[in-house]
């Protein structure tokens, strides 16, 4: 068993990526992506536009 709490947020993607029924660590990356600071609340307006939004955070990083 790994110890989730000590992995990155990009480690435990992808550990899940290969990994996806492991429900504590997908519980541990939800945990540690709802404390980061400065979090992006959308509406539901925006939710329909969900690709373009994310093609530009992968553009602005």
């Amino acid at each position: 068993m790994s110890d989730f709490q000590n992995m990155s947020i990009d480690q435990l993607k992808a550990y899940l990526r290969h990994n996806q029924g492991d429900t504590e660590a997908f519980h541990v990356l939800m945990d540690k992506l709802n404390a980061q600071p400065n979090q992006k609340i959308y509406s539901a307006s925006e939710i329909n536009k969900l690709g373009e939004i994310i093609d530009s955070i992968k553009r602005n990083k």
